[in-house]
């Protein structure tokens, strides 16, 4: 119920940027890095974790927000990735855009559940995991969003998921 509780608010204040988020321009390449050897500690389900970072991508952003981001689709990516499957972390520059993709072998989410999935409180399937406050993947948006930014799935029901964000770099 505190989680619930917490998610709750912190999305509020996401919604209604009634929190002055610190932003600063931010070695978003060592982020990424930093928050993916955390969470390949867990090891859930005996899932590897990897990353393939591109260095020195800068942006300007809230480190929290942006590690609040990454957290919370690596940690759907344990919830509902394959026993012994994988998780794979790309950070790439596209353009004026950094491009973090998040992607798993698991279940999948169906296309006509693949809009509703970022709605708050809107879990796929509740049944599968009680964990979950079904407010990480709006968090997601409403993170993206903040960073002037957007986030987008594709899915494959069966076969898995890639989770992207997409935001503007500063100038190297």
């Amino acid at each position: 119920m505190s989680r619930l509780i917490e998610d709750m608010l912190h999305f509020v204040r996401l919604e209604q940027k009634s929190d002055h988020f610190h932003m600063e321009e931010l070695d978003f390449s060592a982020l990424v890095s930093s928050v993916c050897n955390d969470m390949a500690l867990l090891k859930e389900h005996g899932i590897q974790l990897t990353s393939e970072i591109e260095e020195r991508t800068k942006v300007v952003g809230s480190r929290e927000q942006l590690s609040r981001l990454l957290s919370n689709l690596v940690s759907n990516a344990y919830r509902y990735g394959r026993e012994n499957g994988t998780i794979r972390v790309t950070l790439k520059s596209e353009g004026s855009n950094a491009v973090l993709s998040v992607s798993d072998n698991g279940i999948g989410i169906a296309p006509e559940q693949q809009e509703k999935i970022f709605h708050r409180f809107y879990q796929v399937d509740a049944s599968r995991t009680g964990t979950g406050t079904g407010l990480g993947l709006s968090m997601v948006q409403e993170i993206a969003r903040l960073h002037g930014g957007a986030v987008s799935v594709e899915s494959t029901l069966g076969r898995g998921s890639c989770f992207t964000f997409k935001m503007k770099k500063t100038k190297n």
